[in-house]
């Protein structure tokens, strides 16, 4: 056991030795082991609560990104369909048809330019 000692952390040691005072091999209410002990203190554990908010906060803003990424791509497929629509409204004889798409066209464009002017704009 005197091996394992020499090799404690001192963090470690402080709370070994705690327990020890516990009398833990015949006290049944003694912790269970050394990092039980409130004298153990995790070494970095403020470090790796600073790091977790951080990873936390970029997490977020990754989030926020990848959804506005996801509206500007359905933004873009709905202003291809409009020049799907205008593109093949030309190929009807009949002019009702060619009217229809064209006014579907425009409603799409509508929508799409009132999409983008609300979408948050791009940073480079």
């Amino acid at each position: 056991m005197t091996v394992a000692e020499r090799r404690f952390r001192p963090q470690f040691d402080v709370a070994f030795k705690a327990w020890l005072a516990t009398d833990p091999f015949t006290n049944p209410n003694a912790p269970k082991g050394p990092t039980y002990m409130p004298q153990y203190v995790v070494p970095g554990q403020n470090q790796s609560a600073a790091y977790d908010n951080t990873a936390d906060a970029l997490y977020a803003e990754g989030s926020q990104d990848g959804s506005n990424s996801d509206n500007y791509v359905r933004t873009t497929a709905f202003l291809a369909s409009v020049l799907f629509l205008i593109g093949i409204s030309g190929h009807f004889r009949v002019r009702s048809a060619r009217i229809g798409l064209i006014v579907v066209g425009g409603a799409i464009l509508a929508v799409s330019v009132v999409l983008l002017i609300t979408l948050p704009k791009p940073f480079f």
